[in-house]
């Protein structure tokens, strides 16, 4: 895995300070490619062939096509001696070169043949065409602006502010933050900025660019019997484990203790000749997963190790964090990934995780509820519903708050009433909003910021397709989710496990709020620094704090406190890319 710049002019200058920003994601080389219209620039993570042959921007025979590439096309071993019948030779043994010869044989119809995580710029320098393309979940992150003659793209936006652009708020783009909890694709936080959409691909061309989609799910139900669907799920999950544990450095596993990743675990030690090394993150209280994970670690015999964050380190550590996320996060709960990565990092470069069970197989509590509570309800009243029990601020509270009119987003919640039955509406909204701009943006910042690279059975597009095409009724039975998982996960896992109440890595979010979050808003909330951003009402922000004040500190999380949590980290990353130049991290007083 890696960092991916570039432009469409030649400034040798600005390549290397957006290398230089995102060293982090590849500190083992660093390369750069540039010609009149276009510059390249690559920080390359070592994961497979370390040799120099691997070296980025990768060209191919007569330096016509140039790529650099973020990710993995885990099926380049099969795509390889198809290739070489057609003629085409390799110089190494990357999964980087078959992406070159596969656009030289199929042209952008060489996405259809890819099995991987990806963000890649290939640049045809005959053509004078530059290709952008994003792998078809959004695993991996691609941003971009273009200025109406040229274009700069990269991993991260930070990179991107290398370049002089106007950094002017999105104001739809801040609503919908408040509203959904994440900022939906292709818009940023910031006007100009785009992120490429899962499942496309951009080209630029004679000052101008298009976009199109290449790969999209279909809901159609295949009422096959449950057993014969279990045993799909069952041998494409073990497949997509198989295809990730090629590596050439260290790998190893996240373990919460939770049935995903201990399903993930025990496939890995299954289809690996050496013991695994697993790991897990606690914060030293009663919720912490320790327990849990060190019976599934001791019941498939991996080699396992826990790491202990205490309080002061996460208040220490929030801003950098801020700053590594690149666009305002609405909560802690990255903290687990990125302590349990810098960790683990001392052991392996590659691990396997659970993310992306939940959203594929109806994991999360509120798909439950929703789908029980809302089914009898009319598609028009259902949209406002959903989006009223998914926002922590309610439309009348936003025009309360908001310092100015912002549209609402009803496209959105248009998505709830595409595809029949409401809980296949739901995992669609996930799969195409909250996986890649929240859940995915976190594993890929957390963990490449310290050049960990992060791997999601998962979400193997195969195993995606097969999941939308199960009927909610074997996904679900009552309020219980993840049904067919549980099946399989059956005959790899003790039965305390497969039924255990769902809880992943956890967060002491409450305790962190009751210790630090208060006095933190009293001085980054201030009726000054409000009323000079321009964008809230000081009297309502006053008043949350305020009620936070007055409320027992003994209590449970409280929904004031999570508002209050939502606008410390936004005004932390205002104070990080707009009060300074987003280069470093800012630090609390």
């Amino acid at each position: 895995m890696c960092g991916i710049n570039g432009f469409s002019w030649d400034d040798d200058s600005l390549i290397r300070k957006m290398n230089k920003i995102l060293a982090y994601r590849g500190p083992d080389d660093t390369g750069i490619y540039s010609e009149k219209d276009m510059s390249l620039g690559h920080n390359r993570l070592s994961i497979i062939d370390l040799s120099d042959a691997g070296h980025q921007p990768m060209c191919n025979e007569d330096r016509t096509v140039w790529l650099v590439f973020n990710g993995e096309i885990y099926n380049h071993r099969e795509i390889r001696p198809i290739l070489k019948k057609k003629g085409h030779k390799f110089q190494s043994h990357t999964d980087s070169e078959v992406i070159i010869h596969s656009y030289e044989e199929y042209g952008t119809g060489c996405l259809e043949r890819f099995n991987g995580m990806f963000a890649f710029a290939l640049w045809d320098s005959k053509k004078k065409m530059l290709f952008l393309a994003r792998d078809r979940i959004g695993v991996k992150p691609l941003y971009y602006h273009f200025d109406g003659k040229n274009i700069i793209f990269s991993s991260e936006i930070k990179a991107i502010l290398r370049h002089e652009i106007v950094r002017e708020i999105s104001k739809d783009a801040l609503n919908s933050f408040l509203t959904y909890r994440f900022i939906p694709g292709p818009s940023t936080i910031l006007q100009g900025i785009r992120k490429l959409l899962p499942a496309h691909y951009l080209i630029f061309r004679d000052g101008r660019i298009s976009l199109k989609r290449y790969w999209s799910l279909s809901w159609k139900p295949d009422y096959k019997s449950q057993k014969e669907l279990e045993t799909e799920v069952e041998n494409l999950l073990s497949d997509s484990v198989r295809m990730r544990l090629e590596s050439d450095v260290p790998l190893g596993a996240y373990l919460s203790g939770g049935l995903d990743s201990s399903l993930i675990v025990a496939l890995n030690a299954k289809l690996r000749k050496d013991s695994i090394k697993t790991f897990t993150v606690g914060f030293g209280h009663e919720s912490d997963e320790f327990a849990h994970a060190h019976k599934v670690a001791h019941y498939i015999g991996t080699e396992h190790r826990e790491v202990i964050v205490d309080y002061n380190e996460m208040t220490r550590e929030l801003p950098h964090i801020v700053w590594l996320m690149d666009e305002p996060s609405s909560d802690i709960t990255m903290m687990p990934m990125y302590f349990l990565s810098k960790f683990s990092k001392r052991y392996v470069t590659v691990v396997n995780t659970g993310e992306g069970a939940d959203e594929t197989f109806s994991g999360y509590h509120h798909y439950k509820i929703g789908a029980e509570s809302f089914r009898f309800v009319p598609d028009s009243i259902r949209k406002g519903i959903y989006r009223w029990y998914y926002s922590p601020f309610k439309s009348k509270e936003r025009k309360r708050m908001l310092g100015f009119k912002a549209a609402e987003d009803r496209a959105l919640a248009s998505q709830l009433s595409k595809h029949g039955d409401l809980l296949s509406n739901i995992l669609h909204f996930e799969i195409e909003n909250e996986l890649p701009n929240w859940q995915l943006a976190r594993v890929d910042r957390m963990t490449m910021a310290n050049a960990i690279e992060a791997r999601v059975p998962f979400l193997d597009y195969r195993l995606v397709e097969l999941s939308a095409k199960i009927p909610s009724c074997m996904k679900q039975r009552g309020l219980s989710g993840k049904h067919i998982l549980k099946k399989i996960a059956s005959k790899y896992l003790p039965k305390s496990i497969v039924q255990r109440k769902k809880q992943g890595f956890t967060t002491p979010r409450e305790e962190w709020i009751r210790r630090d979050l208060h006095d933190l808003a009293e001085q980054m909330l201030s009726r000054e620094n409000i009323t000079s951003r321009g964008l809230f009402k000081q009297e309502y922000v006053a008043s949350l704090i305020d009620n936070a004040k007055t409320m027992r500190k003994d209590l449970p999380f409280r929904p004031v406190s999570y508002k209050i949590l939502m606008l410390v980290m936004l005004e932390t990353w205002f104070r990080t890319y707009l009060d300074h130049d987003g280069a470093k991290p800012v630090r609390f007083q």
